[in-house]
């Protein structure tokens, strides 16, 4: 299973603290403060900072929008948008705040009028380099991946040289593999790594590249790589629990399930693995309990109704493992494989 991550960066300026440290006249230390406290990671402190500088100068564009920032990042799009629009009414050649009032859209689901305050954006300062990597995921949404991957292009071509972009680079990679260009997103995965070494998701995805290719060795080693960088991934231990499967090493693939069951216990997919793999090596009980749950859960769903028959003759439960045959031949498309098993193995099932 791939992990893919799209989102937009909202950016904070610096100025309100760099005209303090020189010396501007400012009427507030409120604002020096907020702006400290924000780039030390104390939001919370900062956000209330802000609105006490905004109270004695409410046209404080920096304050404006950095406050915007803050409430973007908390998930308060709307009052987020409020705040970038006050900056554009206040300075309306100002293109930060055009390109924050787009992320705010964006996460609103208004993608057409984030699009346009990107542009906006662009046109005030044309070597502005973040609106393209926002309009990169606004294309995506709609449809338009080779859009979306120039605009990346061209993010990556106006950003500093020296800046690193990890996430960017692993949302560009996960492009690639959609459009079936799995060498370039192999590229863009390794730029990820190459940013940040620990990137999780793209060692994951790296993991399924080697996965696709039956190097399986190789993909235990990126997922084991991504669990070292995010212990609590999910997804990941998932994607090695099917390669050591693959392997033939059950047990570890049966703890690797197991883990992955910790962390989500409503994950039918695991589950259903972690059964099968309990009636390969015997475990019938511990399979019968699983997929007894799973059913109950998903009551038309013939693969799970199968491997609860399977685990029953496995236990020697013959009527039930039956009856559980009868619901797949019923469920299933007539002459189907699995229906034609289920007929031959319910003749057997004593």
């Amino acid at each position: 299973m791939s992990e893919t991550e799209y989102t937009t960066t909202g950016e904070v300026d610096v100025t309100l603290f760099r005209q303090i440290v020189a010396g501007s006249s400012l009427a507030s230390a409120y604002g020096e403060l907020a702006v400290r406290l924000h780039l030390d990671g104390r939001h919370a402190e900062a956000q209330r900072n802000y609105r006490k500088a905004l109270a004695l100068e409410p046209e404080n564009i920096y304050a404006l929008n950095n406050l915007g920032h803050l409430l973007l990042t908390a998930g308060k799009y709307g009052e987020a948008s409020e705040f970038f629009r006050r900056v554009i009414e206040v300075e309306p050649s100002y293109p930060l705040a055009y390109n924050n009032l787009g992320n705010a859209l964006l996460s609103l689901g208004r993608v057409e009028e984030a699009r346009a305050e990107y542009r906006k954006a662009i046109a005030l300062d044309r070597d502005y380099a973040m609106p393209h990597r926002n309009l990169a995921l606004v294309h995506r949404t709609l449809g338009r991946p080779d859009v979306a991957v120039a605009e990346y292009r061209m993010y990556f071509r106006l950003a500093p040289a020296d800046a690193k972009d990890a996430d960017a680079h692993f949302n560009l990679g996960v492009m690639f593999e959609e459009t079936g260009k799995a060498g370039e997103a192999v590229k863009e995965y390794e730029r990820a790594l190459a940013d940040d070494p620990r990137h999780a998701k793209a060692l994951n995805n790296l993991g399924l590249v080697h996965f696709s290719r039956r190097e399986i060795e190789k993909a235990v080693e990126f997922y084991r790589r991504a669990l070292e960088a995010d212990e609590g991934f999910a997804l990941a231990r998932y994607n090695l629990g099917l390669a050591y499967a693959a392997l033939g090493e059950h047990q570890q693939a049966v703890a690797e399930f197991e883990r992955v069951l910790a962390l989500d216990a409503d994950s039918v997919q695991a589950a259903s693995n972690l059964g099968v793999l309990y009636t390969t090596l015997g475990r019938y009980d511990d399979a019968v309990k699983i997929f007894e749950r799973l059913v109950a859960r998903e009551p038309s769903q013939p693969t799970l109704r199968f491997n609860l028959a399977v685990a029953y003759q496995g236990k020697g439960l013959g009527e039930k493992a039956k009856t559980e045959f009868r619901e797949v031949i019923e469920l299933e498309p007539p002459g189907s494989p699995r229906a034609a098993r289920a007929q031959r193995e319910m003749l057997l099932a004593i």
